[in-house]
């Protein structure tokens, strides 16, 4: 075999390498799907859309946002697990995606997709009445949770995050009964037209109808206090230690997607994040939340660690 066909043969196999490299370094060429896994006006909808606003002048590519919602977000979640891996289809989701691996509603995690980077985290979800609810605030609610076992409803999500919320809320004290109308923004019409007793929602999405006295604020599952909500307790400051959840929203690409498509997402959503005053501005007047950024590393690591809490709580 002489060195001229030798070398073809050796060209004609490195071919397709070096056209995966190239297309990995001109990522991206046309438009990156973002899928969310909910319904649109929620926080993940808002959050998504909102990021993808920015990141379009930084990649020079338009991003549309494409909702498939079902199954607490197992199914969008599934629809971009088992797309391909070419850098054209990427998840934005949150911490829901755990405990739908926990409980057993998806039969994937966030180790089988490759995780590019959080982009944010919610300041912490509210526990909100109606403003003709007997219940003035959280100790009262509790109590009267306990003493009629199943009598109260409260919004979750089968084998979401808000499920996981609502056990928490029981394994510390209450006893109610839960009930699944759906993501947020169905959570919030639910509450607001007296369907349901209780209800769990981000605060953004929340906050208009409680200033406005439609809604009742009894306590919110942050870690902290938060500055829009200033005499509204956290369940741990009232003594409901273990009733604490922020999750955070992370991009996801299939499996085997390029290393250098993945750095790219990663680095321009930073920049995004940590850079746009714009983007923080539009995030602070909508949901009352601050830019929050962890690199692909630093995500995983994250990530890894709220699986060991959400993994400890039974389904």
């Amino acid at each position: 075999m002489n060195s001229i066909f030798k070398t073809a043969i050796a060209l004609f196999i490195a071919l397709p390498m070096i056209s995966n490299v190239a297309q990995a370094e001109q990522w991206p060429q046309q438009p990156v799907k973002i899928v969310v896994p909910f319904n649109p006006g929620g926080d993940t909808d808002f959050n998504a859309r909102l990021l993808a606003k920015y990141l379009e002048p930084e990649l020079g590519t338009s991003m549309p946002v494409i909702n498939v919602s079902g199954a607490g977000g197992s199914i969008g979640a599934r629809q971009v697990y088992s797309a391909d891996p070419d850098g054209q289809t990427v998840l934005f989701f949150h911490s829901a995606m755990l405990v739908n691996t926990a409980s057993g509603i998806a039969d994937f995690s966030f180790h089988d997709m490759d995780v590019v980077s959080i982009v944010g985290r919610e300041p912490g979800g509210v526990i909100v009445v109606n403003k003709d609810a007997p219940w003035q605030t959280i100790d009262e609610l509790m109590k009267a949770s306990a003493a009629d076992a199943g009598s109260i409803d409260l919004t979750t999500n089968v084998g979401a995050t808000t499920y996981l919320i609502g056990s928490l809320i029981n394994n510390a004290g209450g006893d109610f009964n839960f009930v699944d109308v759906g993501g947020s923004s169905n959570r919030l019409t639910a509450v607001l037209g007296g369907n349901v007793d209780v209800s769990q929602n981000p605060l953004g999405q929340v906050l208009p109808y409680i200033e406005s006295g439609e809604l009742r604020a009894l306590a919110t599952v942050a870690r902290k206090a938060n500055s829009a909500l200033p005499n509204v307790p956290t369940f741990v400051e009232k003594g409901y230690d273990e009733v604490q959840f922020q999750y955070a929203y992370f991009l996801a690409f299939p499996k085997g997607t390029d290393p250098t498509i993945i750095a790219t997402l990663s680095a321009a959503a930073g920049k995004v994040i940590s850079d746009n005053q714009e983007y923080a501005q539009e995030l602070e007047n909508v949901y009352r939340q601050e830019p929050y950024y962890l690199d692909t590393e630093e995500a995983i690591n994250f990530l890894s660690k709220e699986e060991q809490i959400i993994n400890g709580v039974e389904f």
